[in-house]
């Protein structure tokens, strides 16, 4: 096993693991309070840290290839069903999310551009750009749903069931 993905327990989280997790976690909230408070002003960085949370995203996705994930503590059988549902449709859904909005964006009718010099629009393309923007609406919805099962699953293990679940994501520590 990595040495990333283990602690002397055996179920800690490396270095590694985390830094992606809050890295993503950052982005992931800036993002969604971006887009939901949107002006035309912000509306460049948006795009921006939309391709730099793609990127993130791609390489923790690359990097979990060689680092496997630590086991999960004792649980019933359904919270951990629950627990790798939610984590693998984070995955798949916020790594979606930059997809559908350079969707959007790229077949805009206007030309947007990412931090401002980024040029974004690949081609007009009305249809393409309203599937993108309908995809990229309703999977900021899903988002949000899994991230408040997401923070609540952590805060109860943490305040509730009074196990190491989040201790080990913030101190890599099992314990």
């Amino acid at each position: 096993m990595s040495s990333d993905t283990t602690t002397s327990e055996g179920t800690g989280f490396g270095a590694g693991r985390r830094a992606f997790h809050w890295a993503a976690a950052v982005l992931v909230l800036l993002m969604i309070l971006g887009g939901f408070t949107m002006s035309r002003d912000t509306a460049t960085l948006h795009f921006g840290f939309g391709i730099v949370t793609l990127a993130v995203l791609v390489l923790w996705l690359g990097w979990r290839m060689g680092h496997p994930r630590p086991a999960l503590l004792p649980m019933p059988r359904w919270q951990q069903i629950l627990a790798k549902s939610v984590h693998h449709l984070l995955m798949l859904t916020v790594t979606l999310q930059p997809i559908f909005g350079l969707m959007m964006v790229s077949f805009h009718e206007k030309s947007i551009n990412a931090f401002g010099v980024i040029p974004l629009k690949i081609v007009q393309n009305d249809t393409l750009n309203g599937i993108g923007h309908e995809a990229h609406e309703i999977n900021a919805f899903i988002i949000c749903g899994l991230l408040v099962l997401h923070i609540g699953g952590a805060l109860y293990h943490h305040f509730v069931a009074r196990d190491a679940t989040l201790t080990r994501m913030i101190s890599g520590k099992a314990a």
